[in-house]
């Protein structure tokens, strides 16, 4: 650090010799924004010190995130990886992504998410390496790495005539801030690093165009806004963003700002036609339950809009205080409040306040009104307060957001200690230096602390409970996870306590909400456990609180095959496959009920249904067909099952 110091005191030194004079009309950035003229400008690039900035930027980023690569899959990331048909696929399934929504591959509905360059950059990972987690985190590092170098050459040319250390503590306390982890840390998060990685490149494009007047750089920048969208829809408020930091830190006309933001508008109506013809055309809409975002279970507007302001003063905050995060705020953690709560009076005075300063500042051009308009804009999207979005909050929703934060924190902590915004160095700003250190360390050991938790799922659910103690999908999410332990335990010991966690874990979940899916999930572990009463009771719950529970009808026909009622079985099997003749689960199950009961003919149908659909069947369906072909007298038939079986149990060793 020292030797780079004194190669800068050295340049500084070289240029005051060499400095010219600026044209009389020329304002520089610092002129717009303090209205003071420039005493020493330094050189608006120094290549070498510039490098070295970057390097100790992306130095900074991988190292304190380094041990996310070893980490497996957790939360969403099967929905882009694993579970999903279309990324299964490799290259060949890429045009689906640009026709579906982003879930479409899972849940077989258009919900609001469009993001097919997301989808795409797994589709290419899965071709050209499979399915690796490892390669997959390692991915996201990089990418963060490099949105983080392009986020800095925005922030040096935004603020091109201050010291080169104003972009980069910006950035420095951005890339560590604790509130971040789950994008860094989180595969799926991918769709958020696109979008930095191409709203920081298209907003260089556009400052580029604005200091040299070359259209080219128009055209650069929306292709990049253009990617930006693609990747996440939430970029969109970019289109606001980009004009906005124009007006605030170039003096520009009104004229220009316009030239500089249509490329923009153009961009944004592209990807909303797109969007209307692929996702929205056919009317379809994704109802927004409870369990996902508990504002739906506000009974007025009013306290909604109460809960919303309250949430927004909550990211505002683990922005300042980053303790403790979780990466779950499900129902009801955020309980729904009214205005006459002291935590929404709070949120008005704080939020209210902000606001006030942004417009009353917004003529004078103050950098804290810029570094608020910017998080309100960037927030916006997320906060439910324009249109009603899938969860309650997240702390992602806030990662470019937080930008306005970091600004705005690094201009606090200079003007309060009275540096030189133009000539900022170690030799005569220590005092700075010594305050971003702090906070730098401060932040990097809770990141590093707060990527622990996202080595697996169960880690992950674990801290859900202590960190969200509130939350429904906290406890439901660790009661499935110790319910797939469950399945695979085979000490007895261990088996019980698995057992038990599991249903204290689905008790605590529909204590606070009572839901289907936690029922069903509870019949899962009482079956896995061996109570097969408990099993049937609890998917007959889960078929009073929804009739049209398709899995839990088959898993209770399960169970009455298990239990020898047949009878039962059969009626209840029937009934389902009547609805859905594609239903894979309830197929094999019909078909052994009737296999257990003699009726071999009506059992060979449902098999060979079944098997239709899924041409790759367990090798106890095998065993079944193979024995119901023998006891048909049908020798061949009997024989190729016999066959397969084998193929299967030897590709299983």
């Amino acid at each position: 650090m020292r030797g780079f110091i004194f190669l800068r005191d050295r340049n500084m030194a070289k240029y005051k010799q060499n400095k010219k004079v600026p044209h009389p009309q020329a304002k520089s950035a610092a002129q717009v924004v303090d209205k003071q003229p420039v005493r020493s400008a330094l050189p608006q690039v120094n290549v070498l010190a510039d490098k070295w900035l970057i390097i100790m930027l992306v130095a900074f980023a991988f190292l304190i995130n380094a041990a996310t690569i070893r980490y497996d899959y957790t939360l969403d990331d099967p929905y882009f990886t694993t579970d999903n048909p279309y990324v299964k696929e490799g290259l060949s399934g890429i045009p689906t992504f640009f026709t579906h929504a982003a879930y479409y591959g899972v849940f077989k509905n258009h919900d609001a998410s469009y993001r097919p360059l997301m989808l795409t950059s797994f589709a290419v990972e899965k071709q050209l390496f499979g399915f690796n987690p490892q390669i997959s985190h390692f991915i996201n590092l990089v990418l963060f790495c490099i949105a983080i170098v392009f986020l800095f050459r925005l922030f040096r040319k935004i603020f091109n005539d201050y010291s080169p250390y104003i972009p980069f503590f910006i950035v420095l306390l951005y890339e560590l801030h604790p509130i971040h982890t789950e994008v860094v840390a989180s595969v799926k998060s991918r769709d958020e690093l696109l979008a930095l990685l191409f709203t920081s490149l298209s907003m260089l494009q556009s400052f580029k165009y604005i200091d040299s007047k070359k259209t080219l750089h128009l055209i650069i920048s929306a292709v990049f806004f253009f990617l930006a969208l693609i990747s996440k829809e939430s970029s969109i408020t970019f289109a606001a963003i980009m004009p906005l930091s124009i007006y605030f830190f170039r003096n520009e006309k009104p004229g220009k700002i316009i030239t500089a933001v249509v490329p923009y508008l153009v961009m944004a109506g592209v990807y909303m036609l797109m969007r209307m013809a692929f996702i929205e055309s056919d009317g379809e809409k994704v109802r927004i339950l409870v369990n996902n975002n508990a504002l739906m279970a506000a009974t007025t507007y009013a306290d909604k809009l109460a809960t919303i302001l309250f949430i927004q003063f909550k990211y505002i905050s683990l922005l300042v205080f980053p303790h403790p995060l979780s990466w779950d705020y499900s129902y009801s953690e955020i309980p729904i409040i009214g205005f006459s709560n002291p935590k929404a009076l709070l949120s008005i005075i704080v939020i209210g306040g902000l606001l006030a300063y942004a417009l009353l500042k917004l003529k004078s051009k103050d950098v804290f009104s810029y570094c608020i308009l910017f998080y309100c804009a960037g927030a916006v999207i997320t906060s439910n307060l324009l249109v009603d979005i899938g969860s309650t909050m997240g702390e992602r929703f806030i990662f470019t957001a937080s930008l306005g934060y970091c600004i705005a924190l690094v201009f606090l902590v200079v003007k309060l200690l009275k540096a030189d915004k133009l000539n900022i160095r170690y030799a005569n700003s220590q005092k700075v230096f010594f305050v971003m250190i702090a906070i730098s360390v401060l932040y990097a050991v809770k990141t590093v602390a707060r990527n622990e938790v996202w080595k697996n799922n169960l880690v992950l659910y674990k801290s859900g409970i202590e960190t969200a103690p509130g939350s429904w999908r906290s406890h439901y999410l660790l009661g499935v996870q110790y319910t797939k332990l469950l399945n695979a335990e085979k000490d007895p010991t261990a088996k019980k306590e698995i057992f038990n966690n599991a249903i204290e874990q689905f008790n605590s979940s529909y204590s606070i909400l009572p839901s289907s899916d936690v029922s069903l999930l509870k019949g899962y572990a009482f079956e896995f456990g061996g109570l097969n009463d408990s099993a049937i009771a609890a998917y007959k719950l889960t078929l009073l609180l929804d009739s049209t529970n398709r899995q839990a009808a088959s898993n209770l026909g399960g169970m009455y095959l298990r239990t020898s009622q047949l009878d039962a079985a059969i009626q209840l099997l029937s009934k389902v496959i009547a609805k859905d003749t594609t239903f894979v689960d309830a197929l094999y199950n019909l078909g052994a009920a009737y296999g257990n009961s003699g009726r071999f003919k009506e059992a060979e149908k449902y098999y060979v249904m079944a098997i239709r659909k899924n041409p790759n069947p367990q090798p106890n369906v095998l065993m079944s067909m193979s024995n119901i072909y023998k006891f048909m007298g049908d020798s061949a038939n009997a024989q190729y099952y016999r066959q397969q079986l084998y193929k299967a149990l030897n590709a299983a060793k």
